[in-house]
C-alpha cells in the first residue's frame, strides 16, 4: 500500500494514532520505566518507545517508499534506493512528563510532509522546506482524534471544527510551554509569560504542544506560542490550525515550515496582536 492523496494519508495517520493511543492508554496505570535524554527535564518512558515501535512498524509496512522522522529515533530514516517525496513526522507520546507523573494530558502526533526535491537518505531534514499536508493528533484519555489534510477542513472525531472568533487579545485565553533549556534562560522565557499574563485574559501551560495546537484549531484556546519545539511537536498541529482557519508563523510573521525554533499559532484575527508582543521581547537568548 502506498497512499498518495492527502485525505488517504490523513486517514492513515488517524488510524495509526488511534492504535498507538490505545497502547498508551492501556499502560497509563502500569508501572513506568522513566529515563532522561538530553536534559534532566527531558524524559522518555518505555511507553514512548513501545508506541514508536508500533507506529514505525505500521508505516514501514504500509508506506515503504516514504521517509520517517520520529522523536525517539531522531535521525531521518529514508529508503536506501529512492528519493522520497514524503516524510512521516512522528511524536509517539507528546506530553511525556505529564504521562510519567500520571497527569492525563498527552497525545500521539503523526504528520505527512512533502520534502524538497532530491532529498535522499544522506540529506538532513530541512524543516523550513518541509510542508505538512496530512496529519492527526489523538488524545487517548479523552478519545479525541483531530485530523486535517491540505484542501480540507480540520475535524474532531469526524466533525468539522474551526478556530475561535475572538478579536481582542485582552479577552483571549492563550497557551505556551517552556523549552528544555529553561533552567539556563528562565528569566528570558518568563518575561514572555509575564507580558501575556498582563495583555491576555489568562495564560495556560498544559504540557503538550500538539494538544495546545489542536485546541487552538478547535477554538478552546485563542493562541499559542513557544520557543524551540521540534518538527515532531508541530508538524500535525500546525496543519490542524491552518485547516481550521487559523494562522501559524514564526515570531517575525514568516512561514516556518515545520521548523519550530519559534512557533506562533492563532485564530488569525489575533495574530498581529500576538506578534506585536513577541517582537517586543525577542531575540532569543
Amino acid at each position: 500500500m502506498s497512499p498518495s492523496e492527502p485525505e488517504a494519508l490523513a486517514n492513515l495517520a488517524g488510524s495509526i494514532a488511534r492504535e498507538a493511543g490505545a497502547l498508551i492508554r492501556e499502560r497509563y496505570d502500569a508501572p513506568r520505566t522513566i529515563a532522561t535524554k538530553s536534559a534532566a527535564v527531558d524524559l522518555v518512558t518505555d511507553t514512548d518507545q513501545a508506541a514508536e515501535r508500533m507506529i514505525l512498524e505500521r508505516l514501514r509496512r504500509l508506506c515503504p517508499d516514504h521517509a520517517i522522522l520520529s522523536e525517539e529515533s531522531g535521525a531521518l530514516d529514508a529508503p536506501a534506493t529512492s528519493h522520497p517525496a514524503i516524510c512521516w513526522v512522528i511524536d509517539p507520546l507528546d506530553g511525556t512528563t505529564n504521562f510519567a507523573h500520571g497527569i492525563p494530558h498527552f497525545a500521539v502526533s503523526i504528520a505527512a510532509v512533502r520534502l524538497p526535491e532530491r532529498t535522499d537518505r544522506a540529506a538532513a531534514f530541512d524543516a523550513r522546506k518541509a510542508t505538512p499536508f496530512a496529519g492527526a493528533v489523538f488524545d487517548p484519555m479523552r478519545d479525541e482524534l483531530f485530523v486535517a489534510h491540505a484542501g480540507g477542513r480540520t475535524t474532531l472525531n469526524g466533525c468539522p471544527v474551526r478556530t475561535s472568533s475572538e478579536k481582542a487579545l485582552g479577552a483571549s485565553l492563550v497557551a505556551t510551554g517552556f523549552p528544555y533549556d529553561r533552567r539556563e534562560h528562565a528569566d528570558f522565557y518568563l518575561a514572555f509569560w509575564r507580558r501575556f499574563l498582563v495583555a491576555a485574559r489568562d495564560v495556560r501551560r498544559i504540557g503538550a504542544a500538539a494538544l495546545d495546537l489542536a485546541w487552538v484549531a478547535c477554538g478552546r484556546v485563542d493562541a499559542f506560542w513557544e520557543w524551540r519545539l521540534k518538527p515532531w511537536d508541530v508538524a500535525a498541529g500546525n496543519l490542524l490550525v491552518q485547516c481550521a482557519g487559523g494562522t501559524v508563523t514564526d515570531f517575525a510573521g514568516h512561514d516556518p515550515g515545520v521548523d519550530a525554533e519559534q512557533t506562533l499559532a492563532s485564530n488569525g484575527v489575533l495574530h498581529e496582536q500576538m506578534l506585536a508582543v513577541l517582537r517586543e521581547l525577542a531575540p532569543a537568548p
